[in-house]
């Protein structure tokens, strides 16, 4: 299983979803409806699941889902 599908799958288990019902290009905020505590708590369990540390700076640029798989894969080759 790749790591876009593996991190996908973490996103949709948070959000109760299925994986294949998550658009990559939904915003997370407009579409999804999440909040800014919602996110946080959204990173941190990516964080737990991967064993990463998301930088502030680097969580600001991020809007859509398509940017949380990208950035939380990155922070796997990292």
């Amino acid at each position: 299983m790749s790591d876009q599908k593996k991190i996908t799958e973490k996103i949709a288990e948070y959000l109760s979803l299925q994986a294949a019902d998550l658009d990559p290009d939904a915003h997370l905020i407009d579409d999804l409806g999440l909040n800014l505590a919602e996110i946080s708590d959204l990173l941190d369990h990516l964080s737990q699941n991967f064993g990463i540390i998301f930088d502030s700076a680097e969580v600001s640029q991020v809007k859509t889902v398509g940017d949380l798989v990208d950035l939380t894969e990155d922070k796997l080759l990292e």
